[in-house]
C-alpha cells in the first residue's frame, strides 16, 4: 500500500537552507508514497491543531515538484487545505522548539506512535540539552545549573559555556570565565553576567569551555541505522562560535575514531526511545579527541546543505530510510 504522510512543521521559522523541502520532495518522489502535506504551525488556521487538538481541521500543502522555500510564506498562506485526518498513514515532525509535549502527544490520536518521526516520547526525553546529562561520559564535563549562582560558582573553577535547553542554532548560548562573558561573539566584563541572564533562564547546561573551538565543530546526521555524512563547521577568524547561524563555515568531512564511538552509542540508545533520524555534534577537547557537545532529534538540521556541499544525494537516501522504517523494511 502506497502511504499518506504528514508533515509538522513552522514555516515563519524557515531560511533558505532549511532541508524540509528537499526531503519532502524526496519522500514525495519515493514509489512507497501516494501523498505528502506539510502543515503549518505558521498559519492561523492550524491554531487549535498545534494546540493540542487533534480533532481540529489539519490545513496543509500538498507537496509537489515545486515545493519550495520562500522567504513570504506565501505557499502555505494560500495554498494550504483542509485535509482529512483519516487519510493519514504517518507523521514526520520537523518543529523547531519550542514545542508543546501535548501537542507531540496528541499526534498518537491520529497515528500509532510507531508511525512517528520521531516518536514523541522520544523526543520531549531527548529533545533538551539536559538529555546529555545521560551520555555525560561522552562530553566536556557537562553539569545542570539551576541557578545563576551555581553559573557562576562553576565559572570561577574553570570557563564554561552555558545553553539554554531548548534553544537551537547557537541562540541564548553564553561564554563566562572569572574574567569575561561572552554573548555570541560579543565580550563583557564577567560582572555584565548580572544583567545578561537572568534567574528565568535557568536550568542551564553547563559544559567546559574548550580551547580547540578553532578546530571546528562538526555534525553528524544518522537516518534508520545508517550515517548519511559528516561536515565540519569552522568559526570565522576571532570568533568562538561554530554554528553557520552565527558566521561559521561549513565544509564537508568524516567522522573519526571517537566519533564512530559516539555514534555507534547513540544510534541505538535513540532507536530504542523511537529517535529514527537525528544529528550530533562534536568538539576537540584539550587532549585532542572528538567529544559529544549537542543532540539534535526535533528538527535535524543540515541535511542539505550537508548534500550541497558533498555532491551526493543525501536528501534521498534519508527519504529512502524514513520509507524503510514506516513501512517496516
Amino acid at each position: 500500500m502506497r502511504m499518506n504522510l504528514l508533515i509538522v512543521t513552522d514555516h515563519s521559522k524557515h531560511t533558505s537552507t532549511n532541508s524540509l523541502y528537499s526531503l519532502a520532495r524526496a519522500l514525495k518522489a519515493d514509489a512507497r508514497c501516494q501523498e505528502v502535506w506539510v502543515c503549518s504551525r505558521g498559519i492561523e488556521a492550524n491554531a487549535a491543531f498545534f494546540n493540542g487538538n487533534p480533532k481540529a481541521g489539519i490545513h496543509a500543502v500538498s507537496v509537489g515538484e515545486d515545493f519550495s522555500f520562500s522567504s513570504s510564506g506565501l505557499v502555505f498562506e494560500q495554498h494550504s487545505q483542509l485535509i482529512d485526518a483519516s487519510e493519514i498513514h504517518a507523521i514526520l515532525i520537523r518543529m523547531p522548539q519550542p514545542v508543546d509535549p501535548a501537542f507531540l502527544f496528541s499526534l498518537e490520536a491520529i497515528v500509532p506512535h510507531d508511525r512517528i518521526v520521531n516518536r514523541p516520547d522520544g523526543i520531549v526525553e531527548t529533545a533538551t540539552k539536559e538529555f546529555l546529562l545521560q551520555v555525560s561520559y561522552l562530553c566536556p564535563e557537562p553539569v545542570l545549573c539551576h541557578n545563576l549562582s551555581e553559573a557562576i560558582a562553576l565559572s570561577l573553577q574553570k570557563e564554561i559555556v552555558l545553553k539554554p535547553l531548548y534553544e537551537y542554532g547557537g541562540r541564548g548560548i553564553i561564554r563566562l570565565s572569572r574574567e569575561f562573558c561572552w554573548v555570541a561573539n560579543t565580550c563583557y566584563d564577567a560582572d555584565q553576567v548580572y544583567s545578561i541572564l537572568k534567574e528565568d533562564h535557568f536550568p542551564m547546561l553547563a559544559m567546559k569551555y574548550l580551547r580547540n573551538v578553532q578546530q571546528g565543530d562538526k555534525r553528524t546526521i544518522v537516518a534508520h541505522w545508517t550515517v548519511l555524512g559528516s561536515a565540519l563547521r569552522i568559526p570565522a577568524a576571532g570568533q568562538w562560535m561554530c554554528n553557520v547561524a552565527q558566521g561559521g563555515q561549513a565544509r564537508p568531512d568524516v567522522m573519526d575514531g571517537h566519533e564512530r564511538i559516539i555514534q555507534e552509542i547513540l544510534t541505538p540508545m535513540l532507536h530504542r526511545k523511537g529517535i529514527i533520524m537525528f544529528g550530533f555534534d562534536t568538539l576537540v577537547d584539550d587532549d585532542g579527541r572528538r567529544v559529544l557537545s549537542e543532540i539534535n532529534t526535533l528538527s535535524v538540521g543540515g541535511l542539505f546543505p550537508m548534500q550541497e556541499l558533498t555532491g551526493k544525494p543525501l536528501v534521498r537516501q534519508a527519504a529512502a530510510l524514513i520509507w524503510d522504517y514506516l513501512t517496516g523494511h
